[in-house]
């Protein structure tokens, strides 16, 4: 019996479903979360001493699926791009907000005494160092480059099993194979497959949006369940993972020699099951979507900027409850966390109605200068 073949054609556009949106707010207020464990010195000079470290370590590999759930939503979204001028003038927004971002981190730099002749300033914008978060930005920008390409792959796909085939194939390469090793001794260790495209593993992020979006699995208890038992089971193997080989180092540092890395399979998997769980959420209340949808449009602009107020209030916090009783700022996470959010959040808006103001002026000034020709 020969395999049916399906052929994918576009469907008549629906309302806009506020579940994407929730995802990528989502996905921003992890970063903040997961950058609380990087300035309390959580995987780098804080003993692991006892159960009731699987707690934090669970929160922390939950945020640590932030960048996969933007890369994921980003194939979700562009999975229908193709080559074509549109496209790719539609990436001079990204870069706009990012030197504006990036200009915003400068300027606080050098108020507070970091100076910057003109050769560090255009070496900062091209290093994506002014913003010490900026590098997700350069990421983006290499896949945005791709997608008219990985797309085409995608969908001259024709049937399931052929979609099926590439996601999968893209998950072993880029997030299997560089990961999977028998023994955690890195002297000892033997890896059994080729990790030569580590770095590539947005692609499989990438497509895992793609075949979400061409194969969207039902809005049922069951499933929902099945995304549940996924991102648990996920969090829970690497926050054991990470608690038993910090135990058997000498100062029970963090230590997770396989998986501490966006492209690893259990942080793929996590990161699925949570995707799964909300972005098929439909907000019906009109009002509360639009909200969820300005908000969202913000969330790179946030991610960048929240460094600022990382710098800022992260001393202070640490003096108040000082080293090494990290159980002490866990319990207080949230005093920092939901305050550098909504700052960073706020100086997001700032700058998003900054650029639409210049858009709109542009705008203007071109119908006007078109006006004049014509007259």
């Amino acid at each position: 019996m020969t395999e049916n073949t399906t052929i994918y054609t576009p469907t008549r556009k629906k309302r806009r479903s506020s579940g994407i949106d929730i995802v990528k707010i989502f996905a921003a207020f992890l970063v903040i979360v997961v950058h609380f464990f990087y300035h309390t010195a959580f995987y780098t000079a804080i003993p692991i001493t006892g159960y009731e470290f699987l707690i934090p370590l669970m929160v922390f590999w939950t945020s640590y699926t932030c960048v996969p759930l933007f890369m994921i939503t980003t194939g979700y979204l562009m999975n229908s791009k193709k080559l074509s001028k549109k496209y790719y003038k539609g990436m001079i927004k990204v870069i706009i907000l990012y030197l504006m971002c990036s200009t915003v981190c400068l300027v606080y730099k050098q108020f507070h005494g970091q100076p910057f002749d003109l050769w560090e300033i255009l070496r900062g914008y091209v290093r994506y160092s002014h913003s010490d978060y900026a590098w997700y930005v350069e990421q983006y920008l290499v896949m945005l480059l791709l997608i008219p390409f990985l797309n085409l792959a995608f969908n001259g796909l024709q049937t399931r099993k052929q979609h099926i085939a590439l996601l999968a194939t893209a998950i072993f390469l880029f997030s299997v194979a560089p990961v999977f090793f028998i023994g955690f001794d890195p002297d000892k260790q033997i890896k059994l497959f080729p990790d030569y495209m580590t770095n590539c593993y947005p692609i499989a992020y990438y497509y895992l949006g793609c075949f979400i979006k061409r194969y969207p699995p039902k809005k049922t208890l069951s499933n929902k369940m099945f995304s549940f038992t996924l991102w648990y089971g996920a969090v829970l193997f690497l926050a054991l993972s990470t608690y038993i080989q910090s135990k058997e180092n000498t100062e029970c540092y963090f230590r997770s020699y396989h998986y501490f890395n966006y492209c690893s399979y259990p942080v793929l998997a996590a990161s699925a099951g949570i995707f799964l769980l909300l972005f098929d959420i439909d907000i019906r209340n009109g009002a509360a979507a639009k909200l969820l949808s300005v908000i969202s449009e913000t969330t790179l602009l946030t991610y960048l900027l929240s460094v600022i107020f990382d710098t800022r209030l992260y001393g202070l916090f640490n003096n108040k409850y000082p080293y090494p009783d990290f159980m002490l700022r866990f319990r207080h996470i949230y005093e920092i966390v939901p305050k550098v959010y909504i700052y960073s959040l706020i100086s997001a808006f700032a700058v998003l109605i900054v650029y639409k103001l210049g858009e709109r002026t542009i705008r203007y000034l071109k119908k006007r200068r078109s006006n004049e020709i014509s007259i």
